[in-house]
């Protein structure tokens, strides 16, 4: 049995994030939603992702499930810290990266009424091999046919 999905555009070549959110589970889930909009706008902004292109999880965590050295380095981090990490695909400039953590830490505050300090940021960088959005296709990286190998 397959599955198609009809009327859908072609896979362009967007830099599809999915964005992973850890923050304490005494956030109520309005604040979480909040917070997962505003850090779907700094992407939308910084990296020029389309809109619709949402993909994130939010993990509520238990005190002592996360962990985080409150003044490294530098830094003066509270209990309200939070976690933020975005894969998305190999190729961005260290200018729209440093934009990326710029705008995730003020919306991020913005939204939960936080300090930037306690937001921490990772990005996970990976190739269009690396996607598959549903079907068992890596939409971005498709496999050649049998008439695009030599072999067959």
């Amino acid at each position: 049995m397959s599955c198609v999905a009809l009327d859908q555009p072609e896979p362009t070549e967007e830099p599809m994030p999915l964005v992973e959110i850890y923050v304490s589970e005494q956030r109520p889930p309005e604040q979480r939603r909040r917070l997962a909009d505003a850090l779907h706008s700094a992407v939308v902004e910084t990296v020029g992702i389309p809109e619709d292109d949402r993909f994130q999880i939010i993990r509520a965590l238990g005190a002592g499930e996360y962990v985080a050295d409150r003044r490294y380095p530098g830094l003066q981090r509270t209990a309200d810290f939070l976690i933020v990490r975005i894969t998305l695909r190999r190729g961005r400039a260290p200018e729209t990266k440093r934009a990326l953590y710029r705008a995730t830490a003020a919306r991020a505050a913005e939204a939960l009424g936080i300090r930037g300090d306690d937001v921490l940021v990772t990005l996970h960088e990976n190739d269009s091999i690396d996607w598959s959005f549903g079907a068992g296709i890596a939409q971005y990286a498709p496999a050649p046919s049998a008439g695009d190998v030599p072999w067959a």
